[in-house]
């Protein structure tokens, strides 16, 4: 073998090497940061069962804060939040959770009615409502968002939610273009193992 047709091996082989390193690396996995963890909780949805956190374990879920009479940010984000529902509404793995800051108004009753405003899958957007000392605890305790003290001044932010119960990312639920953001960290938590 002559040394020009061995050096265009070597060169053929190191452009070969040097593409396979190049694209192997720019598939490293994005990992989204653990920013804390949900403690257990109880509530009731709209069909009148209890959801607990060991429910939601396995699967990625959006959580955020409305009350069905509110007239001012609610709408924007339940509408935002059905954009989610819609584009994982098929998918088994995710869950919409949206929780009454206004528990003693937002019956089951009440809560199917909103449900249906938005067409919602109720098997995998659960809309919950509980005694509002525990809703005031999660928010405090495990979502760290909102006002806990009067919990009717609710975050307008959604918590996305990993597999083992890890907030993993926060939005606004006022912004429908940070539902763009919420669907591509949708799919990374799903794609994790």
């Amino acid at each position: 073998m002559s040394q020009k047709t061995r050096v265009i091996i070597y060169g053929v082989v190191a452009v070969i090497l040097t593409t396979t390193y190049f694209i192997k690396e720019s598939k490293t996995t994005i990992r989204l940061p653990v920013i804390g963890k949900i403690p257990a909780f109880s509530f009731i949805d709209s069909h009148g069962d209890e959801i607990n956190r060991r429910n939601l374990d396995g699967k990625v879920w959006v959580a955020d804060f409305i009350f069905t009479t509110c007239t001012m940010a609610c709408p924007v984000m339940t509408g935002n939040m059905n954009i989610i529902h819609k584009e994982f509404r098929n998918n088994n793995n995710v869950r919409i959770v949206s929780i009454s800051v206004y528990p003693e108004y937002d019956t089951p009753e009440v809560l199917t009615e909103y449900a249906s405003r938005y067409d919602a899958n109720t098997d995998r957007w659960h809309f919950l409502t509980g005694p509002e000392e525990d809703v005031k605890e999660l928010i405090k305790n495990g979502f760290k968002m909102g006002d806990f003290e009067d919990i009717i001044f609710h975050s307008e932010r959604f918590a996305l939610v990993d597999q083992k119960g890890q907030i993993r990312g926060y939005y606004s639920g006022m912004q429908t273009d940070d539902m763009k953001n919420l669907k591509k960290d949708i799919n990374i938590l799903l794609a994790e193992k």
